[in-house]
């Protein structure tokens, strides 16, 4: 321990004497280092931490299969939940949960709060107590059930953390409910879901839950101990097979897949997350690459120093635990500023974070992320400070000695491990270059697809009618009605339409489409259809264009025939070859609703820019009314931004509880729904200009370095007559070789590693020869400049100088 100590203070001196060089090593560790430590914090929250829930790993959620349509992951109805729950025999308890939203009146004006319909024993399965009170007893699973359970953040921010909440009376909707609960600090379910507010009970006995077709909730189920996923998965398989032979209109083809929770939140997202990992992995092992460079130069310089040790009486593995020891000195200073960075870079990546990325609010710096850097750390000194230091204790030094007075003739080629380090450099820079450049390019084809409507100066809002205020279709026609007159009213506003669900909002509705005059195909091969219920004047204000007959208009209601429009896809996949202006169609919106087509639109693209147009059918919100509308307003670009309030008076004028929700313009939600790719390319694009700086820098160093060791030779070349010309081609000749070494082996590479990032493109090949091509020269620019700067001071060499150099 003892001779530890003195490695340790010796090589802490040695470091503090060489403060430029200290600085740089430090520096570069740092970046990669601190890279590492925020991207981990990311994964680790996401990926690796378990689900702040008892034993998570025995939770599942349950989907609906539909094996016609190739869909292994579909929500189910409360019939098909409700025999599920009772017959099954793998599972301790099973749970359903849906979204819904209400109206709550904390002072002058309602407000809009998120909340979540759930089955009677959801916080069973969670295993999840209450702060306060208690959660659902079964029985209030019930339709004139008025209790819920809020959220902590609910109870501090709206009623202002009051301790007597429990059994108070709130207005939710404008009907007294009950707080029965309060959920602990930090509970959110589904984890998915951005701050659910409030639980509410399942109502078991509304219209919508007496139909087994009303596929519209997520259920979750906590395994026995000793049943395996495989086991609970062959029975639920089972009794998929009942109910189907049971409810067959309904049920055919339908069956039942398991899923570990965990996975389910966190699967789509974990390939992005590995590619950007895998990332600031390949920064890190450039950095490590640049500082051993600095360190094989470093004690190429140390060589009569070392020598001296040696005839002094040091081992061979004392100098290279000598100069280890350094390396790791190095490393753990370069920990400890990356892990600084990376604080800010954590701080800097919860701002930037998309919203649908799930448990993004878990992330930050933990025991287990300080051990990883720690680790990091580490292996970081051992990997760029072994061979340096082997290298070192290897040397002859009898030959060190002689040479001390000397000036060295070390050749551009008799360093091999040095340039070796600069290949590699240059090759997996141009690896994450390569990357950038084609999320940077499929991003941009991404932006530059057309949505099949036009987004700009087009304000959006939406509006939930509460069933106990507006129970009759007519009520809620009626009031849609007003809201959207007075909107349309309003100055600066050029059109006015209402849709549900609206386009780029992540929801969706499909309704089983029968054509009238032809045979009904057989359960589960019938033709779903997305399903929009709009106001007349919708397409207008959203820019969808007319292509043949008429869209619906204020002569569309309830007490005239029954008409929809159809899109550009629906018509060429259901009427091929014919015209559909003026064929009869049945969807399943309401009873006995039979409806002419009367005009055909073009297609959108409804829940991302880089998905294929579904068919899609329009009705009348006056023929098929719906208790949730969305408004889409489009206005003189001058008045759009102050718009809101305009038309949340509007809606106030009307009915004064009735709030607006998600408001938003139609350009922000299209920026949110291509976000997750924008922080993908962000993040990478930046590791690879850090990783182009870093590969620059190492060229530089090593070319620089390599002149300084061949000051003699040059002036010997230039005594003898070599001109400036040949001697900047040698110089930059041999660092554009190893350039091009770096370049070749980096495309094999780019080639053999871009097949993990191919699912998150768009419209480009992960084999695209452009980016490939531009790669390779921009990476050869910079480079050729990092080493025309040394070849242009050797050529400035005094041959009477350097003859005498030593």
């Amino acid at each position: 321990m003892g001779t530890i100590w003195q490695d340790v203070k010796y090589g802490a001196r040695m470091l503090m004497k060489r403060k430029g060089y200290t600085l740089v090593a430090v520096s570069a560790l740092a970046l990669g280092i601190g890279a590492n430590t925020a991207i981990f914090s990311v994964v680790n929250a996401v990926l690796l931490r378990p689900l702040p829930f008892s034993e998570s790993e025995r939770l599942v959620k349950l989907y609906v299969t539909d094996a016609p349509r190739g869909i292994t992951k579909y929500p189910t109805s409360y019939l098909n939940f409700s025999d599920w729950r009772s017959q099954n025999r793998s599972f301790e308890a099973v749970a359903a949960h849906a979204s819904t939203g209400a109206s709550l009146r904390a002072g002058d004006t309602p407000e809009s709060v998120e909340g979540v319909y759930v089955s009677a024993d959801l916080f069973r399965v969670l295993n999840v107590a209450p702060l306060m009170g208690r959660t659902f007893l079964p029985e209030e699973e019930a339709p004139d059930s008025r209790v819920i359970v809020v959220s902590h953040e609910m109870w501090r921010k709206r009623f202002n953390s009051d301790p007597k909440i429990v059994n108070r009376q709130v207005a939710l909707d404008g009907v007294p409910t009950t707080v029965v609960g309060v959920m602990p600090e930090g509970f959110k379910f589904p984890v998915e879901v951005v701050g659910p507010e409030y639980w509410q009970p399942l109502n078991p006995k509304s219209e919508a839950n007496l139909e087994r077709g009303q596929n519209y909730l997520s259920v979750i189920g906590r395994l026995k101990p000793n049943v395996s996923l495989a086991e609970a998965q062959a029975e639920m398989t089972t009794i998929a097979a009942r109910l189907e032979q049971q409810h067959a209109e309904k049920n055919a083809g339908r069956g039942v897949n398991l899923v570990p929770l965990h996975e389910d939140i966190v699967g789509d997202v974990r390939p992005a997350l590995l590619v950007l990992l895998g990332a600031v992995g390949f920064v890190l092992l450039i950095a490590c690459a640049n500082v051993a460079n600095l360190t094989l130069a470093r004690a190429a310089a140390r060589s009569r120093e070392i020598a001296i040790r040696a005839a002094l009486g040091a081992s061979r593995g004392r100098v290279a635990r000598q100069l280890l020891t350094e390396s790791l000195l190095l490393s753990l200073a370069g920990g400890l500023a990356g892990l600084l960075l990376a604080v800010w870079g954590v701080e800097a990546l919860g701002a930037a974070i998309p919203a649908d990325i799930p448990r993004a609010a878990e992330i930050g710096i933990d025991p287990v992320v300080l051990l990883f850097t720690l680790g990091v750390a580490l292996l970081t000194g051992v990997v760029f400070g072994l061979a340096p230091a082997l290298r070192a204790s290897k040397s002859d030094f009898n030959e060190a000695l002689k040479e001390g007075s000397r000036g060295s003739t070390e050749g551009f080629r008799s360093n091999r491990l040095r340039s070796l380090l600069v290949v590699s450099e240059v090759a997996l820079s141009l690896v994450l270059l390569v990357g950038a450049g084609l999320l940077i390019r499929s991003f941009v084809e991404l932006r530059g697809v057309r949505p099949g409507f036009e987004p700009q100066n087009l304000l959006t809002a939406g509006i939930g009618l509460p069933q106990n205020k507006y129970p009759s279709e007519a009520s809620q026609a009626a009031f849609y009605k007003q809201v959207l007159e007075r909107v349309a009213a309003l100055p600066g506003v050029k059109a006015v339409g209402g849709v549900e669900p609206l386009p780029m909002s992540g929801n969706n509705w499909s309704t089983v489409v029968t054509v009238e005059g032809r045979p009904a195909p057989p359960p589960g091969q019938r033709q779903r259809t997305q399903t929009r219920v709009v106001s007349p004047g919708y397409h207008r204000a959203m820019g969808i264009p007319l292509l043949r007959g008429r869209l619906l208009t204020e002569q569309d209601t309830d007490a005239s025939p029954k008409v929809v429009v159809v899109s550009e896809s629906f018509a060429r996949q259901v009427f091929p070859g014919e015209e559909a202006v003026g064929k009869r169609v049945k969807p399943t919106l309401a009873q006995d609703f039979t409806a002419e087509i009367v005009g055909v639109v073009g297609d959108v693209k409804h829940r991302a820019l880089d998905e294929t147009p579904s068919p899609e059918l329009y009705a009348s919100y006056l023929q098929a009314p719906q208790p949730f509308l969305a408004l889409v307003v489009r206005a003189e670009p001058a008045v759009t931004a102050g718009l809101t309030s305009s038309i949340r008076q509007a809606v106030l004028q009307i009915d004064a509880d009735q709030p607006l929700y998600n408001v938003k313009t139609m350009d922000e939600l299209l920026s949110d729904s291509v976000a997750r790719r924008r922080f993908q390319m962000t993040l990478l694009g930046l590791f690879a200009a850090v990783a182009l700086a870093l590969a620059s820098v190492g060229v530089f160093g090593v070319m620089s370095y390599s002149v300084t060791r061949r000051t003699h030779e040059i002036g010997i070349r230039v005594a003898l007559g070599a001109q400036r010309r040949d001697v900047l081609r040698l110089v930059v000749g041999h660092g554009m070789a190893l350039v091009g070494a770096g370049v070749a082996l980096g495309i094999a590479g780019a080639l053999a590693l871009t097949r993990f990032i191919s699912g998150l493109l768009y419209g480009v090949s992960a084999s695209d020869p452009v980016i490939y091509a531009g790669v390779a020269l921009l990476l050869s620019a910079v480079a050729l400049l990092a080493c025309y700067l040394p070849a242009r001071r050797a050529t400035k060499v005094d041959p009477m100088v350097a003859l005498r150099y030593e």
